[in-house]
């Protein structure tokens, strides 16, 4: 008996709807994981200004993004 068959003759016995969702759950995951994602040209141009821009160093840290943000999100506060 292949494990394939072995597989099949294991779930073919289990009556558990929770544990057959959960089966189908894993086998649809490694599928929706087989498909390789194709950039488009504009993502694929951002994808690179990215990696362009922490080779030089131009970025921020956590701490300094959090400060960005909640400066951005009082000025906008300031008008409703």
């Amino acid at each position: 008996m292949t494990v394939k068959q072995k597989i099949i003759a294991q779930i073919n016995s289990i009556e558990d709807e929770n544990i057959l969702n959960e089966i189908f759950s894993l086998i649809s995951a490694e599928f929706f994981f087989e498909e390789t994602y194709k950039f488009s040209p504009s993502e694929l141009q951002q994808v690179n200004e990215a990696i362009e821009d922490a080779d030089n160093n131009r970025y921020f840290s956590q701490k300094e993004s959090e400060k960005l943000v909640a400066q951005w999100l009082q000025e906008k506060s300031v008008g409703l």
